[in-house]
């Protein structure tokens, strides 16, 4: 199985989370909807523009996710700095309950 490089991005104040692959960042990509419009798979663009078909990353609301059926099983494990390759839906499942319990923090602080 295929380990991709990560790197995620969060932004909690509107819990956008983006994860992608490190090796296409500088590629273009397209959001694809798969079932809401915050849910979106990153598609790779070719030179002219065209969807590829291979899958880049994931946007989505993290905190409230709990579509996992949905996401889709690829035969590729995602790879975050320091941490073990994961199939996407464990990845995203783990980061979740971390990102969870910053949200909890930060919210019993203001």
């Amino acid at each position: 199985m295929e380990t991709i490089r990560a790197t995620i991005e969060w932004t909690p104040e509107i819990d956008r989370f983006v994860l992608w692959n490190d090796d296409l960042a500088g590629r273009a990509f397209v959001p694809e909807p798969f079932g809401d419009v915050t849910d979106n798979l990153l598609l790779e663009l070719d030179e002219h523009e065209q969807e590829t078909g291979r899958i880049v990353g994931v946007e989505l609301a993290i905190l409230e996710f709990d579509r996992w059926d949905d996401l889709p099983k690829l035969d590729l494990l995602w790879q975050l700095p320091g941490q073990e390759p994961l199939p996407l839906d464990e990845l995203l499942k783990r980061l979740q309950r971390r990102l969870r319990q910053e949200a909890e923090r930060a919210a019993s602080l203001a």
